[in-house]
């Protein structure tokens, strides 16, 4: 290890084997053979002799070819400057101008849309979600808003509540019920035979593919990605001027 450089391990080092390290194979190589699962969007050699960072759909993490092992931690000079976190901002830059420009061809007619105000939100959620509720909750308490809600339910129970919603003459009023826990125990109507529903509940799931998300809630507030209820980072988006 440079003496110049440090590992601060933060979640542990994971380790695939005991196997050494084919030395047949390129990092890449072996890394996509010992993981076969981990969706890989980069690998490039780090400062540190040995070690590769690896960019993956969840984020940053390094890997050990000669160890088979991979490092879940921040490198840090003995400047104190960190690494990680510096390319995980860019990272994280590069992904939102990608992702904001997809969202440039949203259908927006296509959401739920609330209020009329100077904000623009951009939701996709899911009615038994957890953290889409805490994120409720939250905005319904927030004003100068105009939202564009897309469903992207991750289960069938939670597909059965926005099909109700969709169904409903009064989307919005039928999306705060859901998101509120008032249809938790309730019996859903039989959903509508509407082919207009079935539709647009595949078109709310193929903008969500289209950016690539996995999980619940992601929004776009004013041009900015917040993945995740990061309720700070909302409220803050939410209190600047609008530009």
């Amino acid at each position: 290890m440079s003496n110049k450089i440090t590992i601060a391990v933060i979640a542990g080092v994971f380790f695939a084997g005991t196997a050494a390290w084919g030395a047949d194979l390129s990092p890449e190589a072996s890394l996509k053979k010992i993981f076969p699962d981990m969706k890989i969007e980069s690998l490039q050699p780090t400062p540190i002799k040995g070690v590769f960072e690896v960019v993956t759909d969840r984020g940053l993490i390094y890997y050990a070819p000669e160890a088979e092992c991979l490092i879940a931690g921040s490198i840090i000079t003995k400047e104190g400057k960190n690494i990680t976190q510096q390319r995980s901002e860019e990272i994280f830059k590069r992904k939102e101008k990608i992702l904001l420009e997809i969202a440039k061809a949203l259908p927006l007619d296509k959401a739920v849309k609330i209020g009329t105000g100077r904000h623009t939100v951009i939701e996709f959620t899911d009615p038994n979600c957890s953290y889409c509720r805490k994120a409720f909750q939250v905005l319904a308490k927030k004003e100068d808003m105009t939202r564009y809600i897309f469903f992207f339910p991750l289960s069938k129970a939670s597909s059965d509540k926005v099909q109700h919603i969709l169904c409903a003459a009064d989307r919005v009023g039928a999306y705060k019920e859901a998101f509120s826990g008032q249809l938790d125990k309730k019996p859903l109507t039989p959903p509508c035979d509407s082919a207009e529903v079935t539709t647009l509940m595949k078109i709310h799931r193929d903008q969500a593919r289209r950016l690539g998300i996995e999980g619940t809630p992601f929004f776009i507030i004013d041009g900015h990605i917040v993945a995740g209820a990061d309720i700070p980072v909302i409220e803050k988006l939410l209190a600047a001027p609008v530009k």
